[in-house]
């Protein structure tokens, strides 16, 4: 019993190392490469998943198993066979692609980190413009201020200048400041000479 027991483990062991990956078979591993990229570039997705061993054709694909979903499909067309060359991926015994999930996941976060650095560039140099805006709108705050200040005291200085009716009653009118010789006549020349009879500069 120990004997057959014995048997089937060493079978299962050598079934289990035949299924494995074959990362030393070059000739293999871009057989399955060029053959999944021509597939994807003609859009031939149920083929393409033929390259694929079944665990991560089974992520890859949608539920009919007829195609790649769609964040699939985006990622394997950014994928060039050049890149894919060069991403350590292998094949298992049938010449299947072991890895190949995993290096589209890659790909795509590498290109949503591209567009949020994109992103990020944009927002900087839009928030430069709203500061520059904020600050020429300040500017023109203060110059504004500056002009009704102005303005202001102005009209202070104006107001000034003339007397107020409080003033008015208080000293009467324009006239009554100024000296007499300001408004002297003819007519009071000759009134002040009857009066003091002849000559006014010769009493």
């Amino acid at each position: 019993m120990k004997k057959i027991l014995a048997s089937i483990s060493l079978a299962a062991l050598v079934l289990t190392g035949c299924a494995g990956s074959r990362a030393d078979d070059p000739e293999a591993l871009d057989n399955a490469l060029v053959g999944f990229t021509s597939c994807v570039q003609g859009s031939r997705w149920q083929e393409a998943l033929d390259y694929v061993t079944p665990n991560e054709a089974d992520a890859i694909a949608t539920s009919d198993g007829y195609e790649f979903k769609d964040e699939y499909k985006t990622a394997a067309r950014r994928l060039p066979l050049s890149t894919l060359r060069k991403a350590g991926l292998e094949v298992d015994s049938r010449g299947r692609l072991v890895g190949i999930k995993d290096a589209m996941d890659e790909a795509n976060e590498r290109y949503v980190m591209s567009e949020d650095q994109a992103k990020v560039g944009t927002n900087l140099k839009q928030m430069e413009d709203e500061r520059v805006k904020r600050r020429i709108e300040q500017g023109q705050k203060i110059l504004q201020e500056e002009e009704e200040v102005a303005n202001q005291e102005q009209e202070v200085e104006v107001l000034t200048n003339k007397l107020t009716d409080e003033e008015k009653r208080k000293y009467g009118s324009t006239r009554d400041l100024q000296a007499p010789e300001a408004y002297e006549d003819e007519n009071t020349q000759e009134a002040e000479e009857e009066l003091y009879g002849g000559d006014y500069d010769n009493p």
